[in-house]
Formats: structure tokens, C-alpha cells, sequence
């Protein structure tokens, strides 16, 4: 146990010599400070501790002034500028070693440092999900060459749009992980070079707030530190199965007087939803949810007062209950603020913020810390719960709230704005699922593009604004592991990316990709679908006057779309075991290859391929043009499900990947049967030979 490690058996010094503390076999020393743990444990060495203030760093100063030895270390400092510092060790909760450092006084904006000591070859993985932090467009910069692994690169732990799942923590190929238990933004660099202000065998995390506060997780394994670590902030919530069913969603709908192969509609429904509906029945594309994106509303920016927008929405009730009828439960887009009337309300009766959002001056961004406010705000998404939609969509609160450096100040309940605001998410979250809950909602599904501690246990997630190219593509294989290392195991992409029509060879690589992520949710693919792709990729901008008709019909895109819905649907089933799994032990269901195999040094920059759960290993194709790629084959015996060939790893083999396959290896023995891909490919081709008439289906709507 942690608690008997830290025992002290010795305390000793020679007057004039340097004190040396004992625990275990973990020492820490005085004189300068540093702590070595022990070594059954795994844990990286602590070099030193310090204060980062205006840009250079203020150390401790010599021997400490107090010291103390018991159930936790004690060791008192003077900071070179005179400063007191005080130091605790022992044990924290899931086996870890916590450690606490305050240096009094500390300026507001400065940060408190630890320095580890960590291996050359050591990898990292985890923080957040996309691939660099910074402006989102750098995670799919073509030609980079940063992945999954962090090494090399400096974080600066602040949570910014769109991809937006973050923690505090992350786990070493050495079996370790660090949580560092506080909501302020932080900055990691991890082996960066000398010129970057950290030894290449260096790890620093430098912290705001006034203390910081670390767990060393022991593994023994990476994947047992992320286990821990789920354990802490978890569990995550197993979905309604449906879920884990295909999705489809479009940016935005119109209600069109025809669909898009010119056949007249005016039914009491939404076209652009039946219209969709309809095709996917008829084209075998299974569908067991639809999201409603904003504009769904009336009023201002599509949001306003959270009324139906009539135009678009002539029944949204009844629309509701026939895609009910057929199967498919209705997310309803929800954002954390309210306009017009609404936000009269709030800002009356100070259930706001309080700031002008920078391009939403007449809208009201809600302050989930003060009770009465989130009260209010349940009470106003009841008319939404009635309407018997199965979920909502929440967005975009990661984008608004206070810096706490340009809008300075504090919420209701007093927590300064710097420090909520990478909390400000899961505030959010809270507030949805008591609303469903006051709502008296079952088998309610809230769906977030940001993450933070304790998110998961909330809410499924989905990857934000990624952009629709072979790179985008790219930074969403590697966005699943890292949501996976951060027990964010129910995670799924915008299939294809945002903002406009991917290439036809991205979108097929990603619906093949999405087939093994939990959540295959597709769109919003430019407003449009491959059954009504405009003729012109630059003119993809389909707007209320509806379609051109002029569209195309592409049966290579639409049978592999058809072909991977139903193998996603046909391994539903095991991914809400997987699910469950993850909620039980903290095991994701995707598995990096370093996390599954952290004997297998090579390993530790893999990010191209991963399992997903124990006995399927996938390697999607997001090179463009590529036809043939390269597999690990991890060891044991593993078996091409395309062809029937059998591997044995480790290994490395070369296997052809046409537009419509992706590389899957089974392993020999599992519980996994794909049964046969050459025959299912055959059959999703002949089911979409033909545009189906959308007039009979039509005819049925009352």
C-alpha cells in the first residue's frame, strides 16, 4: 500500500551534511530539494520544484526552514526572493502519490513548477484531443508531423473551440500517468530540447491557481495509470444503446417544396429530414438517430426563446414521433446562452454571465454556478422535453467563457473566471443533465464537443469542427486514442469533416474509419448527401431555394456508406459491451497500440493504427491515393478479414486497401465474426444500383 511505502524509517543528517528523508525506498532530498520514488512504483524522478514569475524562474533557496515526517512529508523553504514554500508528500487516492506545493505570497498570473527527470525514449500521450494546441487549423496542417505521442511539444492547457476535449492529465509508455488536480489552465512541455526551455530528458509542468496539486499514478502499464485515472474521474455513462446505432445529421435544413430529385413535397414534415429518412431506408443505410441542428428556432440566430421556427419546422412535434415511428430518436441542438425574451429574463433577474459574447451582443451566456439560474434554464428546456426528443446536442461552451485575463472577475459562486473557465463546459453539462432529470427523461443522451474531468460521466462526445481533408482525416484517428486515454471512450467525428463537401476519396476513407469509432454519426457533409451531390464542389452551398436537380448520384460512395452503416450496426452490440466495460473498469474501447502492448518499443509513436476492443485491430487509410499500407501485426495469430489471410506477430505486412476497404486484422480465437466483407460489398453495391423514387415513400407521410 502507498500509505506503508511512505512510512519514514529514517531521518538523518550529520550536522553540516546534507538531510536526506527516507520513505520506502523513495528518498527525498533537502538540500536542493528533489524525490526520487520507489521503484516498484514506476514514478519519474521530481528534480526540483519552483515558481515561474514574468518569465524567469525563482527557485527554492538551499536547506528548508521547518521539516516534518509522518503519514506525509513536510518540508518547509525560503524562495530565493523570500517567499515561504511549503511542500507535502503522501499518499493519494487509486494507490497514487500526491504531492502539494503553495508558495505564499504568489502573484495571481504566476505559476508554480515541478521538473521531473524522464527516460530518452519515453512517449506521452493525453492533455487533449486535438493534435497541437493552438489554433485548431494547425492540427491538420499538411505535411505535420506531430501525432500522438507528445514528446516534442509544449501544451498550453486552456481550453479553446472546436475540438475541445481536455484534462489535466496524461500517461506515460513508462506505465506512469500525472492528474493534476485543478481547473486552471497549466503548460506542459515534454522533453522539448534545450532551446526550448526544457532538457530533451526534462518534463515540466508549470501551473496557475495558488497551489498545485499532482497525482503520480502507478500503473504498472499506461493502461493501467489510465484505468486509475478513469477510476478517479469517472465512471463514464454507458448511452442508450441507439447511440451506437448510425447517426446522420446536416448542418442545416430547409423545408423544400421538392426533394432532391425533383419530386414535389408538401408535407407537414421538413423535407431535408424525410428526404433523408426515406433515402437511407431505401439505399439499406441504417439511421437510429438524427440531429436537429441550430436554426431549429424562430428567433434570433436560429435560437431564440427555443420556439420552433414554424418555416422550417411546420410539426416538429409530429416530425419527431414518425421518425420514432421508423426508428430514429431527434438530438435538438442547445447552446449555454438565451436570447430575446429569454435573455431579458436572465439578465434581469442576474442569471447571466454578465458579458457581451463577441458576436452574440444580444444574447445572455448563463451562469451554471448559480442554482436559481440553472433551475430557471430546466424549466425553460421543458417544452423541449415534451416535444419527445431523445437528446440534446450541446455546444459551443467551450467558446464563450471569460478568459479571466481580458474579462476579469468571478461567478456566482465566486470561482475567479480564470479558474472556471476550462470548468465552464462541465458546468454546462451538469445543468442539462439535471434539467433532463428534473425533466423526468429516460434513456436521454446529451452529445458534447468538449470535455473536461468528469465529463464523461455525462455525456457522449463527438470531435468538433474538424476540417473535411485527408489531414483533418488524419487528426480524428488520432483524436479517438487521445479521447480514449482521457476516459472519453464514447467518441465519435463529424464523418467526412465540417464547413463543406469533403473529396470523395476523403469521405469514403472516413465513413470507413467512423464503421470503428462507438458513435457513426455522418454529415453534415455540405448540407447535402451522395445522392445529391451538386456537379461543382465549389458550389456546394444549398440554400432555401433547394437544390438544382442538377445533382449526382454516386454509387461508389453510397454503397460504401451503406456497407459500413451496417457493419457498424452489426457490431453495435459489442461496442455497448465495450461501453459498459469502460463504465465498469476504466478500459477504453479504443486501444492505442501502446496502450494494448507497452512491451513493444515500437509502440510508442504508433498513432496510424489501433484495437478496438480486444480483438479487432484497424489501420485506417487516411493517405489519399494510397492503395496498398503497411499493418503491425501485434503478437499472436490474427486473421485478414477481407482476404482470410493468417498473421503471425509481431510483424509487419503490406495489404491492399481499394477505395472501399479498410486494413481489419481479427484475432485468432475472438469473440469477433465480420462474416464475409467481399460478400457484404457485393450486396451494398446491388442495393444501391438504382436512385430509389422517393414519391411512394412520400405518399405515406399523413
Amino acid at each position: 500500500m502507498i500509505r506503508s511505502v511512505l512510512r519514514l524509517l529514517l531521518a538523518a543528517g550529520m550536522a553540516g551534511a546534507v538531510s536526506v528523508a527516507v520513505i520506502g525506498e523513495t528518498t527525498v532530498n533537502d538540500s536542493p530539494f528533489s524525490a526520487s520514488f520507489d521503484p516498484a512504483l514506476g514514478l519519474p524522478g521530481i528534480r526540483s520544484l519552483y515558481v515561474t514569475s514574468g518569465g524567469r524562474r525563482v527557485e527554492l533557496d538551499g536547506a528548508p526552514i521547518e521539516r516534518q515526517d509522518g503519514e506525509f512529508l513536510l518540508r518547509v523553504y525560503r524562495t530565493v526572493d523570500g517567499r515561504r514554500a511549503e511542500i507535502r508528500i503522501g499518499s493519494g487516492p487509486e494507490g497514487s502519490v500526491r504531492l502539494e506545493f503553495a508558495v505564499t505570497p504568489k502573484g495571481e498570473f504566476e505559476k508554480l513548477g515541478v521538473e521531473f527527470e524522464i527516460g530518452s525514449a519515453e512517449g506521452f500521450y493525453g492533455l487533449m484531443e486535438r493534435v497541437v494546441q493552438g489554433a485548431q487549423g494547425a492540427s491538420w496542417a499538411p505535411c505535420m508531423t506531430e501525432a500522438l505521442n507528445l514528446r516534442g511539444q509544449i501544451v498550453d492547457l486552456y481550453t479553446l473551440p472546436t475540438v475541445s476535449i481536455y484534462a489535466p492529465f496524461f500517461v506515460s509508455s513508462s506505465g506512469y500517468g500525472v492528474y493534476i488536480e485543478s481547473d486552471y489552465p497549466g503548460t506542459y512541455r515534454f522533453g522539448t530540447g534545450a532551446d526550448r526551455r526544457t532538457a530533451p530528458t526534462q518534463m515540466t509542468i508549470e501551473q496557475e491557481g495558488p497551489a498545485l496539486s499532482l497525482l503520480l499514478l502507478p500503473g504498472p502499464t499506461p493502461l493501467g495509470a489510465v484505468q486509475r485515472y478513469a477510476r478517479l474521474t469517472g465512471p463514464s455513462r454507458v448511452p442508450p444503446r441507439f447511440l451506437f446505432e448510425p447517426g446522420r445529421w446536416r448542418d442545416e435544413v430547409w423545408d423544400l417544396p421538392a426533394f432532391y430529385d425533383g419530386t414535389p413535397y408538401a408535407g407537414p414534415y421538413n423535407s431535408m429530414v424525410v428526404e433523408d429518412a426515406l433515402m437511407m431506408e431505401a439505399l439499406g443505410i441504417p439511421c437510429s438517430w438524427m440531429v436537429v441542428d441550430r436554426p431549429w428556432a424562430a428567433g434570433t440566430f436560429g435560437y431564440g426563446d427555443m420556439l420552433p421556427d414554424p418555416v422550417r419546422f411546420p410539426d416538429l412535434r409530429g416530425m419527431v414521433g414518425w421518425l420514432k415511428e421508423r426508428g430514429i430518436a431527434t438530438l435538438l441542438w442547445v447552446g449555454p446562452w438565451v436570447m430575446d425574451g429569454q435573455r431579458d429574463v436572465a439578465m434581469t433577474s442576474g442569471y447571466d454571465v454578465g458579458l457581451t459574447l463577441p458576436y452574440l451582443p444580444n444574447a445572455a451566456l448563463l451562469d451554471f454556478t448559480n442554482s436559481e439560474a440553472a433551475a430557471w434554464w430546466a424549466d425553460e428546456l421543458r417544452p423541449l422535453f415534451d416535444l419527445g426528443i431523445a437528446g440534446f446536442k450541446l455546444d459551443r461552451g467551450e467558446e464563450k467563457p471569460p478568459d479571466g485575463q481580458l474579462f476579469r472577475g468571478a461567478y456566482h459562486d465566486e470561482t475567479p473566471y480564470r479558474e472556471g473557465h476550462n470548468a465552464f463546459p462541465l458546468w454546462f453539462a451538469r445543468a442539462a443533465e439535471a434539467a433532463a432529470n428534473a425533466a423526468g427523461a429516460e434513456d436521454f443522451v446529451l452529445f458534447y464537443r468538449a470535455g473536461w474531468p468528469g465529463m464523461s460521466r455525462i455525456t457522449a462526445s463527438w470531435g468538433g469542427d474538424t476540417d473535411p481533408s485527408s489531414w483533418g482525416l488524419r487528426s480524428a484517428i488520432i483524436a479517438v486514442q487521445r479521447a480514449a486515454v482521457l476516459n472519453v471512450p464514447v467518441w465519435g467525428s463529424d464523418t467526412g469533416g465540417y464547413n463543406a463537401r469533403p473529396p470523395r476519396e476523403v469521405l469514403a476513407r472516413w465513413l470507413a474509419f467512423s464503421a470503428f469509432t462507438p458513435i457513426m454519426e455522418v454529415g453534415p457533409t455540405a448540407n447535402l448527401a451522395p445522392w445529391s451531390w451538386l456537379p461543382d464542389a465549389s458550389a456546394d452551398v444549398l440554400g432555401p431555394s433547394g437544390y438544382s436537380f442538377l445533382t449526382v448520384y454516386d454509387r461508389e460512395l453510397l454503397a460504401v456508406w451503406s456497407f459500413y452503416a451496417q457493419l457498424h450496426s452489426a457490431l453495435a452490440g459489442t461496442t455497448y459491451a465495450l461501453a459498459q466495460q469502460a463504465h465498469d473498469t476504466g478500459t477504453p474501447i479504443v486501444r492505442p497500440m501502446v496502450l494494448a502492448y507497452p512491451d513493444r518499443p515500437e509502440y510508442v509513436d504508433t498513432w496510424d493504427q489501433y484495437l478496438y476492443g480486444p480483438d479487432l485491430l484497424v489501420r485506417p487509410v487516411w493517405e489519399e491515393g494510397r492503395t496498398q499500407v503497411d499493418v503491425s501485426v501485434p503478437p499472436g495469430a490474427w486473421i485478414d478479414a477481407w482476404t482470410g489471410t493468417r498473421y503471425i506477430g509481431p510483424a509487419t505486412v503490406t495489404v491492399d486497401a481499394p477505395l472501399h476497404m479498410i486494413p481489419i486484422l481479427v484475432r485468432e480465437g475472438g469473440a469477433i465474426d465480420l462474416g464475409d466483407l467481399p460478400g457484404r460489398w457485393a450486396e451494398a453495391l446491388a442495393r444501391v444500383a438504382r436512385p430509389p423514387s422517393l414519391a411512394a415513400g412520400a405518399a405515406g407521410i399523413p
